[in-house]
């Protein structure tokens, strides 16, 4: 059998423009087919059914999320969670696609049908993820007396609510938001 032609970045990329337009129920094997101009055998070869193709396009955006923000955690406890909140905004800025994915969260992603490699992909990567967030939040909570609740909302929730304003209506995410989360979670954790 010859190997396909086309990579899978390709498909990918194509399956998260379709999900930045359309949201989940919108990546379609025929959709992503005909956004990324490949065969139908190409994207088959990769991924055998929707299920396999969702669970690839949640993993690849989890994976360029937190591969650069681990280092962040590092330091001085309020400066790593202000790191990690511009980190975010500047994530998305240049990732769109996958912040869509991440946006529309995983329970869109249909995650009880995906193969058994792909959910355990997304387990080890969730359990490490949760670690370095509870260690971030046990020091800035140890430095601040801030409340989990607290810390969660303006380190996690805060930075998603300042993009998706700009990411769901199509706009682009202005150049200073990063900054401005980045201050705010400074000013609210001291």
């Amino acid at each position: 059998m010859a190997r396909p032609t086309h990579d899978t970045s390709t498909i990918l990329d194509a399956a998260g423009r379709i999900l930045g337009e359309g949201g989940p129920a919108k990546v379609t094997m025929a959709a992503v087919i005909r956004e990324a101009g490949v065969p139908s055998g190409s994207l088959y070869y990769r991924f055998p059914d929707r299920p396999a193709l969702l669970a690839a396009l949640w993993n690849s955006a989890i994976e360029s999320y937190h591969r650069d923000a681990y280092p962040l955690f590092e330091g001085d406890p309020v400066e790593a969670a202000a790191a990690l909140a511009a980190y975010t905004v500047r994530w998305c800025q240049a990732e769109p696609a996958h912040a869509h994915a991440l946006l529309a969260g995983r329970a869109r992603f249909e995650a009880e049908a995906w193969p058994e490699a792909a959910r355990d992909t997304e387990a080890t990567e969730s359990a490490r993820w949760n670690d370095a967030i509870r260690g971030l939040t046990r020091r800035v909570r140890a430095e601040t007396s801030v409340s989990t609740t607290e810390l969660l909302l303006v380190v996690v929730d805060l930075p998603y609510a300042a993009v998706r304003r700009y990411l769901s209506a199509g706009k682009p995410i202005p150049a200073d938001l990063a900054d401005v989360v980045a201050g705010i979670v400074r000013t609210s954790l001291r």
